[in-house]
């Protein structure tokens, strides 16, 4: 279907029911409002922060949508009051004299959504427009009572707004610490971190130097896991061995100049090319850093004008937590978020925690649309997959164990192309 059919069914004034995730809402107003139309948002005592949330991004008018600033209809707590729903909506019905209404009731509870309809039906003209967004299929359903509903495929092409990520997360009163970013950090030296991942003897030769050579110098204490880095002018000081290396990382630790004459590698080196902003960023880049740069470098690779924003390191602090959370890889597509975690054990109980968490905190965000997947370097990810998968019931997600990492491009390309097979 084609704009100009899309836009047959743009209305005047726009009636949206808020639910706890303003993000269909957000959709739903850019896809079926007309320029200079008024968006009525109609929420209870639960969801007034939402739809004040929204009102504000409305009016702001970023996207040059030129819409009028957008009105608050309070049902108060009466969310499953027929009477009190039914007579708020009406009485706002009566007053427009002119212009073609629409009813849009994918937010909200059920009762709402019924009792809506029914006010909103009940003052209809011949061209009101009921409306749904199906999150399943990626549609706006339009109702008619003369006939079938028309579905319109809400494709990256289609859609005229393309979800920003910070805007996802302003949409949920969520701030980032710090901007993300969409430069990876030495993303040659990650590809051949990767490459080495797929064959188990050289993934072991790194694991061993890493863990018994290279922390063994730079941490305070001797521990595998735990502990802190030594201070910057302890660091500076550490040159390491490179024997016993895959020849392949020795040659990128070369080209990247972080090597001594005498074969070592130089944290002092690594920090004369001013790549971190202290040197223990390094330690911690090394320490398993480096896959969410390359996830991130794979994404940049597959980005085109369908891929609207992506980048690595979105940290969001959340009042009454000591960390908040944070999603390692994401980007949007449309208005779908795409969260991507990643993780360098192989452990298969620390894979599946990272998933379901990532999973939980993508499906806040972004709603029934929002798809998640695992970078791991776990041998046997279509298992976690199909264990997650029967805890939730839930298809869209994806697992990229160690046997992906040389051509995580096309994996992630691949499962976008699944998604949208799969929203048919």
């Amino acid at each position: 279907m084609s704009a100009s059919e899309f836009d047959k069914y743009k209305v005047d004034h726009l009636f949206l029911l808020i639910g706890e995730n303003p993000l269909p809402n957000y959709v739903t107003a850019n896809l079926l409002l007309k320029k200079d139309g008024t968006p009525y948002l109609v929420h209870t005592t639960v969801t007034e922060t939402q739809a004040k949330r929204l009102k504000n991004i409305l009016d702001r008018d970023e996207e040059g949508k030129g819409f009028q600033p957008a009105q608050l209809i309070s049902l108060g707590k009466y969310e499953s009051d027929a009477y009190h729903i039914q007579d708020e909506i009406r009485r706002k019905i009566q007053g427009l004299k002119n212009g073609k209404i629409g009813l849009n009731y994918t937010g909200g509870t059920k009762a709402m959504a019924v009792h809506a309809y029914r006010a909103v039906f009940s003052q209809s003209r011949f061209d009101t427009v009921f409306s749904y967004l199906d999150p399943r299929r990626l549609e706006m359903c339009i109702d008619r009572e003369d006939g079938e509903r028309s579905r319109i495929k809400i494709t990256p092409e289609l859609l005229e707004i393309q979800l920003e990520l910070v805007k996802l997360f302003q949409l949920h009163g969520l701030e980032l610490k710090q901007k993300p970013t969409q430069q990876a950090q030495l993303p040659k030296l990650a590809t051949e971190l990767a490459n080495i991942f797929k064959e188990e003897n050289k993934a072991k030769q790194w694991l061993d130097w890493f863990y018994n050579v290279f922390r063994e110098q730079a941490y305070k204490n001797k521990l595998n896991s735990g502990g802190e880095w030594k201070s910057k002018t302890s660091l500076l000081e550490v040159s390491i061995s490179l024997e016993n290396l895959p020849q392949e990382i020795i040659s990128a630790f070369k080209q990247e100049k972080f090597v001594t004459p005498d074969n070592k590698l130089s944290l002092r080196e690594v920090e004369k090319t001013g790549i971190f902003k202290e040197i223990k960023h390094f330690c911690k880049w090394l320490d398993g850093l480096w896959l969410e740069h390359y996830a991130l470098e794979q994404v940049k690779n597959i980005a085109d004008k369908q891929i609207k924003d992506y980048g690595l390191n979105f940290e969001i602090p959340i009042k009454g937590t000591r960390d908040g959370f944070e999603f390692d890889v994401a980007f949007t597509r449309g208005y779908q978020l795409f969260a991507i975690s990643c993780s360098t054990t192989s452990k298969r109980d620390l894979c599946k925690n990272k998933l379901f968490e990532a999973y939980l905190r993508a499906r806040q965000m972004g709603g029934d649309e929002a798809r998640v997947a695992l970078i791991c370097c776990f041998n046997e990810p279509d298992t976690l997959k199909a264990e997650i998968l029967s805890s939730t019931n839930d298809k869209k997600i994806a697992v990229f164990g160690r046997e992906h990492l040389t051509n995580l491009s096309e994996e992630i390309s691949n499962w976008i192309d699944q998604n949208d097979e799969d929203a048919k």
